[in-house]
């Protein structure tokens, strides 16, 4: 077996009891994790003297996730709820968002985006039609809400906490300067697959955690269905070569799987790394 010892996992994940495919799914890592994350959201508040954290909330199980880890390391009257539909397909997303902040005892807001989006466009000479470029108008929306979010965080005196996990943001499964725009990835360390299982520790309803594992608004993961791989054989994947620092070749016979799959994720990875890092410059390498 074959193996890189250069795995670059922050060391509090490292901590994490695993499964037998490295992931943290257990329930020691949930109970775990109940203690790491709110005394993370806990130290940034106390060191931005921030008083109140703002989470977008569409549906899904990362943002209800992290709403609930939110509610737990403050009191839940010092958490706002962010719920921002644009289309009419959005409502029962956006209803179900609702419904969790009554049931978590923080206060929401719902802001349509709709509206901002048309005027956007309006100026820009374009009209607010599905005809529109699908990729264009999603990141818009996307890049919308995080103005929204930090318009309300500036003006409460709080914290954006992001919703995005590792899965999406080494896919690329994001809107660069949109959903990735935060004060913190409370979720950054954590692979879909994990933070499905914190969910089921944390007793998110099952209308949320029973959808489709990319719920939320949009739907989708902005073309990652290509890659043609199940949900936890990616984890599994990235975990291994990524954090582990396992090669191509012992990936694949690890997981049992063609390592063409390997190269193809991977290669998905490189081309998408873009939105994991600052804008490059003259003097910077890669």
């Amino acid at each position: 077996m074959w193996r890189v010892s250069n795995a670059s996992t922050h060391p509090r994940v490292l901590e994490l009891p695993r499964d037998d495919d490295g992931l943290a799914t257990t329930p020691q890592a949930c109970r775990r994790l109940r203690e790491l994350l709110p005394a993370f959201l806990n130290d940034m508040l106390a060191e931005a003297g921030a008083e109140r954290f703002v989470v977008t909330l569409d549906g899904s199980v990362d943002t209800a996730v992290a709403a609930t880890i939110a509610a737990e390391a403050v009191d839940p009257s010092d958490v706002l709820g962010l719920v921002m539909p644009v289309h009419k397909s959005h409502e029962v997303a956006a209803r179900e968002a609702e419904a969790f902040a009554s049931g978590l005892g923080i206060d929401y807001r719902r802001c349509n985006i709709r509206p901002i989006l048309a005027a956007f466009q309006n100026v820009l000479g374009t009209v607010a039609e599905d005809t529109d470029d699908a990729v264009a108008l999603a990141n818009a929306q996307e890049r919308f809400r995080m103005a929204c979010a930090y318009y309300l965080s500036n003006t409460e005196n709080g914290l954006v906490v992001g919703t995005v996990n590792r899965t999406d943001r080494l896919l690329g499964a994001t809107a660069k300067y949109g959903d990735i725009g935060a004060d913190c990835h409370l979720l950054g360390d954590l692979y879909r697959t994990e933070v499905h299982a914190l969910a089921r520790g944390l007793e998110i309803p099952d209308a949320i955690t029973d959808d489709s594992p990319r719920g939320g608004f949009e739907g989708g993961l902005r073309g990652i269905d290509e890659l043609d791989v199940d949900d936890r054989t990616l984890d599994r994947l990235l975990r291994r070569r990524i954090d582990e620092g396992y090669s191509s070749e012992a990936t694949a016979d690890l997981l049992g799987i063609d390592p063409a799959v390997v190269q193809r994720v991977l290669r998905w990875c490189r081309s998408t790394r873009h939105k994991r890092h600052h804008p490059r410059k003259p003097s910077m390498d890669g």
